[in-house]
């Protein structure tokens, strides 16, 4: 296991590995870890799993793994049977060893830089993250800057633990269905009739990895996303980005040594909408030397009453 850094507020202390820019625990008042961890020097199945990793710079699916861009298609290595670029690729950000750039009791800031060319995009890139705990807050901001016109959707991919008798509640009217490669078909459709209706919070149907349109365009200042209810704590979710990518944790694999198993974590994951390179209607991901990423999200957490 490489070295973790830990930072604390009154009420919060979260510890992260450079190692994918992990967040491996988050603990409220001094009570248990709320995200699923395990040594993944044992077991590296949650690791493959993108468990409390930073995604991207191209976070979700991309079909066929193409990206084009002006007159240039670009090829991004498909990791997912064989047609979908998932995260990046093999080699995403996910993968890379971050460098430690700043650390004080309340904040961390990790850096790494993407050269020209890595992961079949243009540019050189430089992306920056901050994590910071206020109180009952944990902020999670991103940077990324370029050289060349090229996409980023950075996402935050931690696991809460939940039990059965979780429920979410997401300010969303519609959200993208998939298709069997669990693609967005193109449709933005309504949530309404659907098991994806969390207007009202409602459990997870474990059928959930879909994105759910929260704005048409990324925000200036964070804004109210969704609040995931537990029996042990409660979690409010703001962001600056324009979907949420939910996934029930269906597919988690079995630790039993970490109390892990199929549905025993959620990931809430604020970013772009997924496969947008290829929607020229789905919101803007693509960023530029003029026009640089970035991304606020803010976690507040609550025990639950």
């Amino acid at each position: 296991m490489s070295t973790t850094y830990s930072i604390r507020s009154n009420r919060l202390i979260a510890t992260f590995d450079p190692d994918g820019a992990r967040m491996r625990s988050l603990c409220l008042d001094n009570g248990p870890n709320l995200v699923l961890d395990v040594d993944d020097t044992t077991f590296q199945e949650l690791r493959d799993a993108y468990g409390g990793t930073i995604v991207g710079p191209l976070a979700n699916r991309v079909r066929g793994g193409q990206v084009s861009i002006g007159e240039t298609t670009h090829q991004m290595p498909c990791n997912e049977n064989g047609t979908t670029a998932l995260h990046s690729g093999p080699d995403g950000l996910d993968r890379a060893i971050w460098t430690v750039a700043a650390q004080d009791r309340t904040a961390l800031q990790l850096t790494h830089h993407l050269p020209d060319g890595h992961g079949g995009l243009p540019g050189n890139r430089d992306i920056e993250v901050w994590f910071e705990v206020a109180d009952n807050t944990l902020t999670f901001r991103v940077t990324m800057t370029t050289d060349a016109p090229t996409p980023a959707s950075i996402a935050h991919h931690p696991y809460w633990r939940v039990t059965p008798e979780h429920t979410l509640h997401i300010h969303a009217t519609h959200y993208l269905p998939t298709d069997h490669a669990n693609l967005p078909t193109g449709v933005v459709a309504p949530v309404a009739d659907t098991p994806f209706d969390h207007r009202t919070a409602r459990p997870i149907d474990p059928g959930t990895d879909h994105n759910f349109c929260v704005a048409k365009q990324a925000k200036a200042q964070p804004a109210p996303m969704a609040t995931l209810t537990t029996p042990s704590y409660v979690l409010e979710i703001a962001s600056t980005e324009p979907g949420l990518q939910v996934y029930s944790g269906a597919f988690l694999p079995t630790i039993p040594e970490a109390d892990i198993a199929t549905l025993t974590g959620v990931a809430l994951e604020p970013q772009g909408w997924p496969d947008a390179v290829n929607h020229p209607d789905f919101p803007n991901v693509i960023c530029t030397p003029d026009h640089p990423y970035s991304q606020v999200t803010q976690y507040t957490l609550q025990p639950a009453t």
